[in-house]
């Protein structure tokens, strides 16, 4: 790189990074030889990162002035930007916390007083604690999914039958409410070819390999 000791001839002073320097020579290779003014030390630093201030030996006022209106404009303009975005991010980082505030300060003033919550209501003292569904080993992720479910287990299936479909595994799977019949069909959807599928409930039983037809267990 050239050096360009017509844009900052040794003894000028520019303005680097927003710090005012002052040009103390070149490097072989065209870097600028700065001394910083606020801490003394002195670095090189390419051309193009200088920005002129005040021209050395000058001898016109007018040019004087016009280079420290142009550094401390530049210098304005950085702090500007800098302040400009300290702003922004305290703006958008205090805004979400306005709807978040809401809901906590309308909830004591209620007219009702301490009203009871949904959670409260379903949960009463007359209602039976909930039961957490048991599960076998080897049972697949989406009957967890299910709800309502009681337990649900593999039944393992007869290698000595002769209809393929009746030596696979089933997945018996017991439900607290419902009709056994839609029970199985939504399940024989989700299990597919690999498992046959026997759903019990209170009233009735259905299995998929006789088309989920759901039998009444309720006493005639």
């Amino acid at each position: 790189m050239t050096p360009s000791p017509q844009s900052f001839p040794i003894g000028s002073i520019a303005l680097y990074m927003g710090n005012r320097v002052n040009v103390i020579g070149y490097t072989a290779d065209g870097s600028v030889e700065i001394r910083m003014l606020n801490t003394g030390s002195e670095l090189s630093v390419p051309p193009d990162r200088l920005l002129p201030l005040i021209p050395h030996n000058s001898t016109q006022p007018g040019s004087t002035w016009t280079g420290l209106v142009f550094g401390v404009g530049v210098v304005g303009a950085l702090v500007l930007m800098v302040v400009y975005g300290l702003s922004d991010s305290d703006t958008s980082e205090s805004s979400p916390a306005v709807p978040q505030a809401s809901p906590l300060t309308e909830v004591p003033i209620s007219s009702s007083g301490a009203a009871p919550t949904v959670a409260e209501d379903s949960h009463s003292a007359d209602a039976p604690p909930p039961v957490a569904p048991s599960y076998g080993t080897g049972v697949p992720i989406w009957v967890k999914r299910l709800r309502d479910v009681k337990a649900a287990y593999i039944q393992p299936g007869n290698p000595e039958e002769a209809d393929p479909a009746d030596r696979r595994d089933s997945i018996q799977i017991e439900f607290t409410s419902g009709d056994a019949g839609q029970h199985c069909i939504a399940a024989r959807a989700l299990a597919g070819a690999e498992y046959g599928i026997i759903v019990t409930t209170p009233t009735g039983i259905a299995v998929d390999s006789n088309d989920c037809l759901s039998v009444n267990l309720e006493p005639s």
